[in-house]
């Protein structure tokens, strides 16, 4: 025994049942495959947890967490993923439990799971109406300039800002949507319509050769807006004409699978329909769908363009 903690040598292997009992362990446990066993077990529970978020399989994916849960109660992994669909499901009937494990995880060592529980505990607060709460966690996540840009090198740095670029179309366009959610803001439909516009062309700048590929969704988004305020200034025939636009986006959307990106500001990145996260298993067509059915849109319910596109979408 005190040769194998010195390396000098390695015990009999007919020892391991023994050596295992008098430390209370198992010769797995020993040996370090149980080790390996939880991390193959862990990857594997990932990837499976990945594919039913791409599916909208919510629920689904709430019950592979609970199971894993019950087999590696204090993995940082599996519990970053229960949080998140906790908070999915039903977001104030979970609040407890979400926030405490989001208390759990602030003090972990990868960064992944600290930001992951501000973010928690910052949106779960917003949901249960804490306001102050809410923003004192979200002032934990510092706002600071990107630093990687000043010490990145080569290939490394021409693809940080190409990513930068193709993430900014993103985080612009929810800013927006939350600035427009605003009554304070004071926007006319017409102001609204104009933002959205702005935004859609900035799109084109950025995939100046048409190489949407996901952003066809944030594409199909803006439009939709922009019909509504079109509809709200009292032009139906626009209104009509960004809903043809926005039905045109999806049905791209829908079939995307996958892009190499060839416009400038974006060259060379690649990204899958897989890589995509759904709220439930309905498609973005069938979303918008509905709410094309809602009182808003009452005005143009019989007008035969709209049937068209209604007839478009259902396809």
């Amino acid at each position: 025994m005190s040769k194998w903690e010195r390396d000098e040598g390695l015990p009999d292997i007919t020892l391991l049942p023994r050596i295992a009992s008098y430390y209370d362990t198992t010769v797995d446990a020993l040996l370090g495959c149980d080790d390996i066993r939880r991390r193959e077990e862990i990857s594997a529970f990932e990837e499976e947890a990945h594919r039913m978020i791409n599916q909208g399989k919510r629920a689904e994916r709430l019950a592979l967490c609970r199971e894993m849960q019950k087999k590696y109660p204090n993995d940082e992994t599996v519990l970053r993923n229960l949080m998140y669909d906790l908070y999915a499901v039903d977001r104030t009937k979970n609040s407890e439990e979400i926030l405490s494990i989001a208390a759990g995880l602030l003090h972990s060592e990868s960064e992944e799971c600290r930001f992951s529980a501000i973010q928690m505990s910052a949106f779960t607060h917003a949901a249960l109406g804490h306001y102050d709460e809410a923003v004192q966690y979200a002032r934990m996540v510092p706002d600071h300039e990107d630093l990687l840009v000043h010490v990145l090198k080569g290939e490394e740095l021409t693809e940080h800002c190409r990513w930068f670029f193709w993430h900014v179309c993103d985080s612009m366009t929810q800013t927006l949507g939350y600035l427009l959610s605003c009554p304070e803001a004071g926007y006319t439909a017409e102001e609204r319509h104009r933002m959205r516009r702005q935004l859609y062309d900035f799109y084109h700048v950025i995939f100046s050769d048409g190489d949407f590929g996901f952003w066809e969704d944030r594409l199909g988004r803006l439009s939709y807006g922009m019909a509504l305020s079109s509809l709200q200034a009292g032009d139906a025939d626009t209104a009509l004409d960004e809903l043809k636009k926005m039905a045109e986006h999806f049905e791209k959307f829908e079939r995307f699978a996958s892009i190499d990106h060839t416009s400038p500001f974006v060259r060379g990145l690649h990204y899958e329909a897989n890589q995509i996260g759904r709220s439930d298993e309905r498609s973005l067509t069938e979303t918008y769908l509905r709410k094309l059915e809602e009182p808003l849109w009452d005005a143009l319910r019989d007008n035969p363009r709209m049937q068209t596109i209604k007839k478009r979408m259902k396809a």
